[in-house]
């Protein structure tokens, strides 16, 4: 098409003189470059979608590692409680001498690579101190953060704290201990900053992320790469204010006069510790800059191809590619900031949580409970429960509920699906569950989870209409199916009618004239050596129909001979180079399974040379008792994925399918890394004798 606006350009040229051969250069170029102003708007949104799609996979990674990071240090803090309840047990009772105990602490404290392991009341008393010898006396008191297990009676860690007679600050891990007389105590397990350091080694994170672990109150407890000049220190104003307002979330570049760096933060709920994953902003964006690459070099040789014709306005067209190329980078700049100011306005919603007493009466709730069912703190507080459920569903919680107060879990996980109403009358599907809250005044509570499920309802309904819609499509494809195969048979009628007919015609009208001449014997055998030559192409003819119809022959076996021959054939008709290799013995294979494959190689030869421009296709026939495979691998310029969607109308692929159906094997078709298209046939027969 350039070729022939050039010509049509310099025609007009020759043609007109005067003020008019200018005017007629610009309507020229104009048209130049409205040509090439659709290909130029597809790369802009190809880019944008691209660098789109990058930015938020990359965002995904980081919030995984953040929350896999958190999880680590969770499960840390839950191992050392575990064992700290174990050492519980052998606390003997008041008044009895506890230097038993303070070795089996100090051995804990060897075996959980601890500094200390302390035994501390309510008012800050130390009963016990593995930093002393077993026998001497204890400090009289603890900093106050390691008495809040022991005030709380509940599991619980300390923030980074400094300790009298230590250099460097701590943290603390513990676990209430009630004894026999009603006195709460606090086991609590005493780690330098260090000790948490191999949480966040280098294996754990991708190279150049880095990782920390903040406290509640904003203070660094584990660094990567470790900074002792951090450890204990306080995160930046605006960090710490994000901690404080949402428990999880992303930032970039947070405290100004620092580098550029992206990344994430997840709070855990148990710990109230949030781990910080950032990477710097050039990794960020790398894929996103790779992946503008992969697309914008192929699309740059489109157009500088498009552009050859035009050399005298290269400049304008470059000015023109570039003003787009800042506009689409504007743009770009203009929805980051726009996502980045809403990221700071969203909040994360916990899950909606009321906590009732024995009688079902409401004691307390949260926020989210209060949003989800539209009520205020005086339409909840001291009333009952039922009027949140529907009948069937109150029912179901009422169950639940006594389950759990004798000490059983009901349902799978403790989820049980049901129905709630809303402030008006409004009725939602909902995912509810019931757990048992402890309490040492001897008062049972119970808090009822409830999540609100409209959405994955929703979801389900469209997976049962997706579903319907893919049984709609494939009962087409077998009406298009049929109608093939209708032509097909019509096709090989007018074959045998055309080709076959005329021929046998002909042989029956030599036979009547050798009857009609038996007198003349020379004038006989050249009629019968005619005859014999007629019969002989009518024989080749419907060698070749047979091919075509039953290309693997009628009986079992002939699987690779026809493959070779077909090979052969398409290599000298296409003028490709075609490979066969084969391990395995196919000799039993039946015809019809021999069919299937046939054409399954036949329709991936076709489409590598017509639509991959191939020149070189290997073909692999393995076999390895009943298991079976086929690959045929070419080298041409790949395939389009697309064509796999049930909605693409093309035959050739359905076929195949349809082919790898009847064998019940699996048909795969990829693109090689090395270039070309893999077709991958994977099906089960069975052995003689089996």
């Amino acid at each position: 098409m350039m070729q022939a606006l050039n010509e049509a350009r310099r025609a007009a040229d020759a043609a007109v003189e005067g003020p008019a051969r200018p005017r007629l250069r610009w309507q020229v170029l104009w048209l130049l470059l409205a040509l090439q102003l659709p290909a130029l708007l597809l790369f802009g949104t190809a880019a944008w979608l691209t660098f789109d799609r990058e930015q938020v996979e990359m965002s995904r990674r980081v919030m995984v590692q953040t929350v896999a990071l958190s999880h680590r240090v969770s499960a840390h803090v839950v191992s050392v409680q575990t064992v700290l309840r174990r050492l519980a047990q052998l606390l003997p009772p008041d008044g009895q001498d506890l230097r038993d105990f303070h070795r089996a602490a100090s051995a804990l404290a060897h075996d959980l690579n601890v500094d200390a392991v302390v035994l501390v009341r309510t008012n800050g008393q130390a009963l016990v101190s593995t930093w002393l010898r077993s026998g001497v006396e204890a400090p009289r008191t603890v900093p106050p953060a390691f008495t809040q297990v022991a005030r709380t009676g509940r599991d619980g860690v300390v923030d980074v704290t400094t300790w009298s007679d230590r250099d460097r600050p701590v943290v603390g891990i513990g676990v209430p201990v009630t004894r026999p007389g009603g006195e709460t105590l606090a086991l609590q397990a005493v780690l330098d900053l260090r000790r948490l350091n191999p949480l966040l080694e280098a294996p754990l994170l991708p190279a150049g992320w880095q990782a920390a672990i903040v406290d509640s109150g904003g203070r660094y407890v584990a660094t990567t790469p470790q900074d002792p000049a951090l450890a204990g220190g306080r995160v930046g104003p605006t960090l710490q204010e994000r901690l404080e307002r949402e428990g999880y979330g992303a930032f970039r570049s947070i405290e100004a006069g620092e580098a550029a760096v992206s990344g994430a933060y997840w709070t855990s709920p148990a710990t109230r510790w949030t781990a910080v994953v950032s990477v710097p902003r050039a990794a960020f964006n790398a894929p996103a800059r790779e992946a503008l690459w992969r697309l914008g070099a192929p699309m740059a040789l489109l157009i500088a191809a498009g552009l050859a014709g035009a050399l005298v306005m290269r400049r304008r067209l470059t000015a023109a590619v570039d003003g787009l190329r800042a506009a689409i980078r504007a743009a770009e700049a203009g929805r980051q900031r726009g996502e980045q100011r809403l990221e700071g306005m969203l909040q994360a919603a916990p899950t909606a949580t009321v906590l009732i007493d024995e009688t079902y009466r409401v004691r307390s709730i949260n926020p989210a409970a209060r949003a989800l069912f539209g009520l205020t703190p005086e339409q909840f507080l001291g009333r009952g429960l039922e009027p949140l459920f529907t009948p069937l569903s109150w029912k179901d919680c009422q169950e639940d509920i006594a389950s759990v107060l004798r000490g059983a879990v009901r349902g799978p996980d403790g989820l049980i699906e049901g129905h709630c109403v809303r402030l008006g009358g409004d009725v939602f599907p909902v995912e509810f569950s019931v757990a048992a809250i402890p309490s040492t005044d001897g008062e049972r509570l119970v808090a009822v989870a409830v999540r609100d499920v409209t959405e994955r309802e929703e979801i389900h309904a469209s997976l049962l209409a997706a579903n319907r819609e893919v049984q709609e499509v494939g009962q087409r494809f077998e009406r298009m199916l049929l109608r093939e195969m209708d032509a097909r048979q019509a096709q090989i009628g007018r074959e045998l009618h055309d080709a076959v007919g005329s021929a046998v015609a002909g042989v029956s009208l030599l036979l009547e004239a050798a009857a009609a001449r038996r007198d003349d014997p020379a004038l006989v055998g050249a009629l019968l050596d005619k005859s014999r030559e007629q019969v002989r192409l009518v024989a080749e003819r419907l060698r070749q129909l047979s091919r075509g119809v039953m290309p693997a022959g009628s009986e079992s076996g002939a699987l690779r001979q026809a493959l070779e021959q077909y090979l052969l054939d398409a290599a000298a008709l296409m003028g490709i180079e075609c490979t066969l290799r084969t391990r395995g013995d196919f000799s039993d294979v039946d015809a019809e399974s021999a069919g299937h494959v046939y054409r399954i190689v036949q329709e991936a030869i076709t489409n590598a040379v017509q639509h991959g421009q191939a020149q070189r296709i290997t073909v692999h026939l393995a076999r390895a008792g009943a298991r079976c495979g086929l690959t045929v691998r070419d080298d041409g310029k790949g395939c389009d994925l697309s064509l796999l969607h049930p909605s693409h109308p093309g035959m050739g692929l359905k076929s195949m399918q349809a082919r790898a159906r009847a064998l019940r094997g699996r048909l795969a078709l990829r693109n090689r890394r090395s270039g070309g298209c893999e077709v991958v046939l994977r099906w089960s027969e069975p052995v003689d004798g089996h």
